[in-house]
């Protein structure tokens, strides 16, 4: 990766913070493994080395001319023919800008690359986030499994001597039997849903990722999921800075173009033997210069028609980049909104949870007292494990949330 690659990959990274704790190894692991940045990093370092070359037109170049060869003109008794051999040496004074149009082409299009390394990054770091948050969910739901579980194997013994003492049915077995099968059903699904996260990261990064990297990632606070900026600024993010070069691509293409308007003007020396002879003798003392204009008159309709067709594209990419504006405003809106809708229900889970946890201890207590019956009971435990569960998958929308608004900052 070249210097300034690696310089404007930095700057990025350093600008966003991470919400899922721990993260940082697999998404450093994840720019060095993952094949489509690698192959962007390599067309970025093409086209800087393209930006280099384009400069070669302001060096002069030099060439050795050899050949045979025939001279005819009036002032002469005899046609000069035969062999020749010179060194010549050009050097460009002026080309209608076109050299440096195509200089600032090179220079945007190695910007622009740089930009896609960059949104790759963004747009993969948004999969990893995903892919993680999900199977932190998935482990946080299997703990929260089984512990209810467990609780609801405890509350079946509780039925199985109430049904032994005649005070109850054996309904009550019944049900508690129901929703440990219930549970297990959820578990076969989690399991699954587990292997297939398992083989998005394998999709990612090519290869399998050891669990003591994934172990040790965990959801980030409440307190950091809330952290946005108060304004999006348009003009700093990757979208917008494209969009920019992408119009500055089109015109630079089209300065190109209308330069064949323009006359251009060259210098030329030549030395050696530039006068056609089979004399073996001959020496090699001959010398010429000159200073070459040429003036563009007529190219068959190739240079109006090129520039109509790069001021049309230059109107098209115009009214893309406004649309692009909207929609960037437009989505980050959207997000911020998710966000604060997400925090809000969040916050209202956590005071639900307390509710019933002291609902559930108020069953339990009527349940071996008499006064509640099995099916209450289940309900109480399936109502506080499934708000338990809801807080960690607010926690998982989160993060997606917030790792996909982190592509605006």
């Amino acid at each position: 990766m070249s210097t300034r690659l690696l310089a404007l990959s930095v700057f990025f990274l350093s600008v966003r913070v991470l919400a899922l704790t721990g993260i940082e190894d697999l998404i450093d692991h994840l720019n060095k493994q993952n094949q489509e940045i690698l192959s962007l990093e390599k067309i970025a370092e093409s086209k800087e080395a393209q930006k280099k070359s384009a400069d070669s037109v302001y060096y002069p170049t030099l060439n050795i001319v050899g050949g045979w060869g025939q001279n005819k003109t009036d002032e002469l008794p005899t046609v000069q023919k035969g062999y020749l051999g010179y060194a010549e040496g050009k050097f460009n004074l002026f080309h209608g800008f076109r050299d440096q149009s195509i200089t600032q082409q090179k220079s945007a299009e190695a910007k622009i690359a740089l930009l896609n390394v960059e949104s790759k990054k963004n747009s993969l770091k948004v999969q990893l986030t995903e892919i993680m948050s999900e199977m932190i969910l998935l482990h946080h739901l299997q703990s929260i499994l089984n512990d209810e579980y467990k609780m609801t194997q405890t509350q079946k013994q509780m039925a199985i001597k109430k049904v032994s003492a005649g005070l109850t049915g054996t309904v009550d077995n019944l049900e508690f039997d129901l929703r440990e099968n219930e549970i297990q059903m959820e578990q076969k699904q989690i399991d699954q849903q587990h292997v297939e996260a398992h083989q998005k990261l394998l999709s990612l990064y090519g290869q399998e990722i050891a669990d003591t990297l994934i172990d040790n990632i965990k959801f980030g606070s409440i307190e950091s999921l809330s952290q946005m900026p108060t304004q999006l600024k348009i003009e700093t993010t990757l979208e917008y800075q494209k969009a920019n070069l992408d119009l500055d691509l089109a015109q630079f293409e089209k300065n190109e173009v209308t330069s064949d308007y323009k006359p251009s003007l060259d210098f030329s020396y030549s030395f050696g033997r530039l006068t056609p002879s089979e004399d073996s003798s001959a020496k090699l003392n001959e010398s010429k210069y000159a200073i070459q204009l040429t003036i563009p008159l007529f190219s068959g309709f190739e240079t109006y028609n090129k520039t109509k067709a790069a001021s049309a594209n230059i109107s098209s990419i115009e009214k893309n980049k406004k649309q692009q504006i909207n929609n960037i405003q437009s989505e980050y809106n959207v997000l911020r909104g998710k966000i604060v809708e997400s925090i809000s229900m969040y916050n209202l889970v956590e005071k639900k949870i307390t509710h019933l946890e002291k609902y559930f201890d108020l069953t339990l207590s009527e349940y071996k007292r008499g006064v509640k019956n099995s099916p209450d009971l289940v309900s109480a435990t399936e109502r506080l494990f499934g708000a338990r569960k809801k807080k960690y998958e607010l926690l998982k929308d989160l993060e997606i949330l917030k790792a996909r608004i982190e592509r605006f900052i």
